[in-house]
């Protein structure tokens, strides 16, 4: 600009959601933020969605964040020793906690309630002033799953939710709608070589799960757990922007698609501070180096050292959540609590190939019954014998897939999805191509080897 400030125009990725939806909630929702609850988020000068404009887009035009990625400054642990890491943590419990603090009364997304005709002021618990929440109202989610490909023109539940009980049905009510229109059968080959998956059982699942809804919101508890809140949806280190000298938050970007949902649906340790591994939830143990650490190669050092950092850094995540965000770290215990899974899994499950994920997680609901249900009448659901056989097959199958991801994860750092760095390429192409060819041989018979082939988790692609 002409005074030497320097700005970003956004423009939504189609890919991102619905454009005039996604555009309007995240400057709502960022204004709610920063004047509201006073986190950091970079002003925006000028906005529009409406694409009725001389850009012809929808778009955002906003300062430049001032500072540096995180992620760019992060791996220097010269520049960053662990005291500086904690005291980052604690910047971001902090806002968390601001987060955790101001509770809503339905879930969806921020709008002003200029661009939802007919719609009510924001309600919020405590309530906030009614200056502030007249300017502001609740639409649908703009979550890119509710949105995605043909999905666009449906006739989709996305809110706003009264409860959370109505938020967990309508995700399978919603993907119930999709298989209805779209599904096709196609081959699961960790299920069966020779029939394919039918639709037809995936809307006989998602039956089963609706009548298990009401039990997948766990009991109310006096931090409560349920209440809408506002969450980061991915607060990863590209999306903290610090200054290198103060080592303080100067902005957090990246608040597109953010909502307003049960917190124990959308808790979570924030991608850069979590740890691959597993991690001890006893708070007394911390990891350490093993005894023959000074017998062992540089190279091995230090991959000993980053494992300890990275899993050191997640617990005092956890710690430091468990005394200044007790909202939180109620939540955080609800993670893996067999309540939540199937309603984490079951938006855009028939796409996303996790029928077997959503199966299990139901599995476990049925089973756990009586725990989960003292004074209840008998379980809804069942899986007969035939069912549980195909599942165990399918556990078995999907066993040794895991295997070979954890294999690659601890030894060449390789994540599920197969994204490496350019420089590595090579290597673990190679690497792959070697263990492909011994886990394919080691089969015993033809229909064994091609099962091995099908079921290799790392296949080409020729998508681009």
């Amino acid at each position: 600009m002409d005074n030497g400030a320097e700005v970003f125009a956004k423009l939504p990725n189609p890919c991102a959601g619905p454009l005039f939806y996604t555009t309007a909630s995240e400057v709502a929702t960022r204004e709610f933020l920063r004047d509201v609850l006073n986190i950091p988020t970079p002003r925006i000068i000028a906005w529009s969605a409406d694409r009725n404009n001389p850009v012809r887009a929808e778009y955002i035009l906003e300062e430049k964040a001032p500072g540096k990625p995180l992620g760019r400054l992060w791996q220097d642990w010269d520049e960053w020793p662990m005291k500086d890491r904690i005291t980052m943590i604690e910047q971001i419990v902090e806002i968390e906690r601001k987060l955790a603090s101001t509770k809503f009364v339905k879930s969806g997304c921020i709008y002003f309630r200029k661009d939802i005709p007919g719609s009510d002021a924001l309600v919020t618990n405590p309530s906030l002033c009614s200056s502030i929440l007249e300017r502001f109202t609740l639409g649908p989610l703009v979550e890119k799953e509710l949105w995605r490909g043909e999905k666009v023109s449906m006739d989709f539940n996305r809110g706003p939710y009264e409860g959370p009980e109505e938020f967990v049905e309508a995700m399978a009510e919603n993907e119930k709608k999709f298989i209805e229109a779209h599904a096709r059968p196609r081959m699961n080959y960790a299920r069966s070589l020779t029939e394919p998956e039918s639709p037809e059982e995936m809307l006989d699942l998602l039956d089963r799960y609706l009548q298990l809804a009401p039990v997948m919101v766990p009991p109310q508890s006096s931090d409560d757990t349920h209440s809408p809140t506002l969450w980061h949806p991915d607060l990863h280190l590209d999306n903290v922007f610090v200054d290198p000298e103060s080592k303080q938050i100067t902005r957090v970007i990246d608040f597109q698609s953010a909502a307003l949902l049960p917190l124990f649906y959308q808790c979570g340790v924030p991608t850069m501070f979590r740890h691959q591994g597993p991690v001890s939830g006893d708070m007394t143990i911390w990891p350490k180096r093993p005894e023959n650490y000074h017998s062992l190669e540089q190279d091995e050092k230090e991959m000993i050292d980053n494992l300890i950092g990275s899993e050191c850094l997640h617990k005092y995540y956890l710690a430091i959540t468990h005394n200044q965000n007790p909202r939180h770290w109620a939540a955080l215990q609800l993670q893996d609590d067999v309540r939540t899974q199937p309603t984490c899994i079951v938006q855009n499950v028939w796409k996303d190939g996790d029928v077997f994920f959503l199966r299990r997680a139901l599995i476990r609901i049925v089973q756990g019954w009586k725990d989960l249900c003292l004074d209840s009448d008998p379980c809804p659901v069942s899986f007969n014998e035939q069912e549980m056989a195909l599942f165990a097959h399918e556990e078995e199958n999907r066993g040794y897939v895991s295997e070979i991801l954890t294999l690659f994860r601890n030894n060449w750092r390789l994540p599920p999805d197969g994204s490496i760095e350019s420089a590595r390429f090579d290597e673990i192409q190679n690497e792959l191509r070697r263990m492909r060819n011994a886990f394919v041989g080691a089969a015993d018979n033809e229909e064994d080897r091609l099962l091995a082939e099908k079921l290799w988790p790392y296949q080409d692609t020729t998508d681009i």
